[in-house]
């Protein structure tokens, strides 16, 4: 894991857009929890740096544009 998030590092992605859990099956409610916990963590990081270069290529995005001009301009 810490070696993943080494490589991911490398790449200028932060290591905070991954984690592993284990749980079992029975384990629905912890399941939600983490996921809940796990999306609000993602949208206070922004935009992944891969979707923002990804926009970028196809020119929906300009290179020095703020990640939320960019988000804002797409549709959900």
């Amino acid at each position: 894991m810490q070696q993943l998030k080494r490589k991911l590092q490398t790449v200028n992605i932060s290591p905070e857009r991954l984690h592993f859990y284990n749980l079992s099956a029975a384990e629905g409610p912890r399941w939600a929890e983490i996921c809940s916990e796990f999306s609000k963590k993602i949208i206070a990081l922004g935009p992944s740096p891969i979707w923002i270069a990804l926009k970028r290529k196809q020119g929906t995005g300009t290179p020095g544009e703020p990640a939320a001009e960019i988000v804002e301009g797409q549709e959900q």
